[in-house]
């Protein structure tokens, strides 16, 4: 499934098995084995992969199960069991524990609510090393 948005591809999702279900009350898509997710941007491009995914297109709204992992060009990497992804609001979240890795910051926790670009980041019980710049 490709999304655009004025003539440009905004993302693309896909799997090796791929159930549409466009014509359901609930709108929805499920992809198995190999689903990955790129999100084109102007300045980076993150991609999602895991084992599982359903796209709700009425809500914009998919849900990513089973071996998840977040990579971004700058070098950003995310991993989780579950991760719940608004993209209208490109909002990330979980309940699960997760571990987050940039140049500079190890975070492992048991809770993620996260813009896309993760600068905006809350989490719940941390652990792991985050570096703090006062201004």
């Amino acid at each position: 499934m490709t999304y655009t948005d004025s003539m440009l591809t905004k993302s693309f999702v896909s799997g090796k098995i791929h159930y549409d279900f466009t014509n359901d009350v609930l709108n929805y898509s499920e992809f198995f084995e190999d689903v990955e997710l790129v999100i084109y941007d102007e300045n980076k491009t993150s991609t999602i992969r895991s084992e599982y995914a359903i796209v709700y297109n009425s809500f914009r709204f998919m849900e990513f199960n089973n071996n998840v992992k977040i990579t971004t060009t700058d070098g950003e990497v995310l991993t989780t069991d579950k991760l719940y992804y608004d993209t209208e609001n490109e909002w990330l979240f979980t309940e699960n524990d997760f571990e987050y890795i940039d140049k500079t910051n190890k975070i492992i926790a048991n809770r993620l609510d996260s813009n896309r670009d993760f600068t905006d980041l809350v989490t719940g019980s941390l652990t792991g090393s985050i570096n703090i710049t006062e201004e």
